[in-house]
């Protein structure tokens, strides 16, 4: 019995528009994305509440879909609009191949949300989460791809079989009720809440994987969004000239808010590694057609950077030569001297990379001094000039107990030799032992703790680091066991010879083992924990 009130041209992206339209027709209903939502609210703001109250009176439910819908968008609806009439905010969520949506969730008027669900399923619609890649169901609380079923999913895509076979798929768990044969993996992450809703958790394709962290990007973006005036938020992976993907925050807050202001905050509930390199402040979202937000039009980060810094230029030959290498490493045109290494993007891997640099371009920087003076005017004082490259030269003699080394002794082991760390590579194209013997003869010829042994006298343990022409360096044993068809445990029983048979006070105390079979070769390294830990495997 409803009539559909149509919007003059462009009137869906003017506020003012949208409340005369709702106060001339009487509207009762209306659907927002939550970008557009976030500018009707705006507006509603700024105006004198009993003229709303008089324009809004006849609204009732007000539907929100399209994108994530933030809970500060839920708390201002509330405030603005819910408290002059009592209009409901619903929050939809649906793919167009489930024409449309398929799940709802009431927000309560006086309900406190961190995150707004994406509720339950509709009639007629069943929603599944699935391990990624599986048909197996994830249990309440674990995050999988979000699947739908039911008779709103679409036949497929036109002319796209391909992406139909591998989107629109055979439902396992219908058992052929008619209506339900089909479901579509919608590429979404989601989990079940205890109380049977559904918390959206972003695309699968959102999730990242930066310096070997996997994050979700909707997970960061819903921490900024508590930050107080940072009204929205979006968080993106960029691969910098490098291919090394960089988080970027793109926000819109009530005032100006400095980068290092958000870093602190953010790091107060995120491990350093979520924390975004780069933030950019917009005086609005870029907005698509449709108005959701365009992130493809979000601008590239190094030419937005909220530094909060007035720009100042180098002055002494030590700050060019800092800058120089900033602009390098941090992949920026412009760097002044006030700039702050972290809100220009810096993080603990990019610092080695400074300090590896200003060496090469003869400056000794200590790291401790660029986490503590950030700023190329206040760290350049603390750098020194590096005349030439030092050469250590073999180390060789006597040398004091590490505490670690002290701690292991005063233990009192059994079989001290079993301490040891291994691994084991493999590699089907089998190993050249005479390669492996170059590449080792030089590796612990260079790093003298691999030659230490440990000699017990009357006042305790000490350390004495051999010479490179004090004995056997290294072993190298080899099997044989290409003819064998089972040799798991043969082969078990020479790695453990191996790893028991390491001598601490004659050394050596690396071992190594080459395995021979059908399938490959397998190769297995052997070193004692006093001289080895896991720094030193990813160096070795």
């Amino acid at each position: 019995g409803s009539k559909v009130s149509l919007l003059s041209v462009g009137g869906e992206k003017n506020p003012e528009d949208i409340v005369d339209t709702i106060a001339r027709d009487g509207v009762s209903t209306m659907h927002f994305v939550p970008a557009m939502l976030h500018a009707f609210l705006e507006y509603v703001e700024q105006q004198p509440r009993e003229v709303m109250q008089a324009k809004l009176a006849t609204l009732r439910h007000v539907f929100a879909s399209g994108e994530a819908l933030p809970p500060q968008h839920v708390a201002r609806f509330q405030q603005l609009v819910s408290s002059l009439a009592g209009a409901k905010l619903i929050n939809l969520y649906g793919p167009t191949e489930a024409t449309v949506d398929v799940s709802y969730f009431d927000c309560e008027p006086d309900g406190e949300y961190t995150v707004i669900p994406i509720g339950k399923p509709i009639q007629n619609i069943r929603l599944y989460i699935v391990k990624e890649g599986t048909e197996q169901l994830q249990p309440i609380g674990v995050a999988g791809e979000l699947c739908i079923g039911g008779v709103g999913v679409a036949r497929g895509y036109l002319n796209r079989p391909e992406l139909t076979t591998e989107k629109f798929v055979t439902d396992p768990f219908s058992g052929g009720e008619a209506g339900y044969e089909r479901m579509y993996r919608t590429g979404d992450l989601a989990r079940w809440m205890p109380d049977g809703n559904i918390e959206y958790l972003g695309r699968i394709d959102h999730q990242v994987k930066i310096r070997g962290y996997r994050i979700e990007l909707g997970e960061v973006e819903s921490q900024l969004l508590q930050v107080e005036s940072v009204r929205e938020a979006v968080v993106m992976a960029r691969a910098a000239e490098t291919g090394q993907k960089q988080m970027v925050a793109y926000y819109v807050a009530g005032q100006e808010i400095g980068a290092s202001e958000l870093r602190s905050e953010l790091g107060r509930e995120l491990p350093s590694y979520m924390v975004p390199s780069y933030f950019v402040q917009l005086e609005q979202m870029p907005l698509s057609p449709n108005g959701k937000i365009d992130r493809k039009a979000l601008p590239a980060p190094e030419g937005s950077l909220q530094t909060g810094a007035d720009y100042a230029e180098p002055r002494t030959a030590q700050e060019r030569a800092l800058v120089a290498v900033w602009q390098s490493v941090l992949g920026l045109q412009t760097v002044g001297i006030l700039d702050n290494f972290f809100d220009l993007g810096g993080d603990s891997i990019k610092a080695i990379q400074i300090a590896s640099r200003a060496f090469q371009a003869g400056y000794k920087l200590d790291m401790k001094d660029l986490f503590q003076y950030p700023t190329v005017a206040t760290l350049a004082p603390h750098m020194h000039e590096v005349s030439r490259m030092a050469d250590q030269g073999e180390v060789s003699g006597k040398t004091a107990l590490l505490p670690i080394q002290q701690w292991f002794f005063a233990q009192e082991r059994e079989r001290p030799q079993h301490f040891n760390q291994a691994v084991m590579l493999y590699r089907a194209e089998g190993f050249d032992e005479t390669a492996i013997r170059q590449v080792m003869d030089h590796i612990v010829k260079h790093h003298d703790a691999l030659r230490t042994v440990f000699r017990q006298t009357s006042s305790g343990y000490e350390a004495w680091t051999r010479g490179v022409d004090e004995g056997a360096l290294y072993t190298l044993e080899t099997a044989d066991y290409r003819e064998q068809v089972v040799y798991a445990e043969a082969l078990e029983a020479k790695v453990n010879e191996i790893q028991s048979s390491i001598h601490l006070s004659e050394g050596p105390l690396v071992k190594l083992g080459v395995f021979h079979t059908a399938e490959g070769d397998h190769l297995l390294i052997a070193i004692h924990h006093l001289v080895v830990d896991g720094v030193s495997w990813r160096i070795l």
